[in-house]
Parts: C-alpha cells; sequence; structure tokens
C-alpha cells in the first residue's frame, strides 16, 4: 500500500469517526516538581478526568481515551470484515450465500454481500 493510499484511507476514517472536540477545562489540579501544572478537563463524551495543561494545549490529548477505543474498535471490526471478503472471495455465488448463511447472521451477511460485490 502506498503511502498516498494509507492516507486516503485515514481520511476516510475520520469521517467515520469524528474526532472529539477539544476538552473544557473544569478547574485547576496540582503542579508537580517540575511546575507542569494538571487540571481538571471534561470530554466531550462527558467524562472528567485530569491531564497536563500543556498536552491540552499543544493538542495531544484531545479526550479522555475514549475516542482512542472507538478507532481501536473500528480497526477490528474493519480488519475482520476484510478477512471474511477474502475468504468469501475465493466461493461460487450459490456457494457463498449458502456460507454466508450457516457461518453470520443475516444482517452480517448482507454487509458481506453488498462488499463483496463493490
Amino acid at each position: 500500500m502506498s503511502k498516498k493510499e494509507k492516507k486516503d484511507e485515514l481520511k476516510e476514517g475520520k469521517t467515520i469517526l469524528e474526532k472529539p472536540s477539544k476538552p473544557v477545562r473544569i478547574r485547576w489540579s496540582h503542579a508537580d516538581s517540575a511546575n507542569n501544572h494538571y487540571s481538571f478537563y471534561r470530554c466531550s463524551c462527558g467524562t472528567e478526568f485530569v491531564t497536563r495543561d500543556s498536552q491540552i494545549r499543544s493538542g495531544k490529548t484531545s479526550s479522555c481515551g475514549c475516542f482512542a477505543k472507538k478507532v481501536r474498535a473500528y480497526n477490528v471490526q474493519k480488519a475482520r470484515i476484510e478477512k471474511h471478503l477474502k475468504e468469501i472471495e475465493t466461493l461460487s455465488e450459490v456457494k457463498k450465500r449458502k456460507f454466508l448463511k450457516d457461518k453470520y447472521s443475516r444482517q452480517y451477511t448482507k454487509i458481506l454481500i453488498e462488499l463483496s460485490e463493490k
């Protein structure tokens, strides 16, 4: 896969998984011995978390961790579907439908058939 294809794939992922809005600062928490300031923030999902103020300003922290969980779940699901598509690619049309009906749920079968016909 070329770099351009990877970039296009990442852009697609961003449309499916919307990046959360910047966390809102609630109150100051503490400063450590290196004079790093920490505050309580509220994520767009509603969770409160503590992080270093400079991490929010630089953009390295954009959520409480909920966005990373969504991205991981999306990537696992995408990989699973790609694996199943490769598996059914070699089958004829009649065998494909029988195989899918026996192995997967009705809704998942519809998704796989739609994707395999593209």
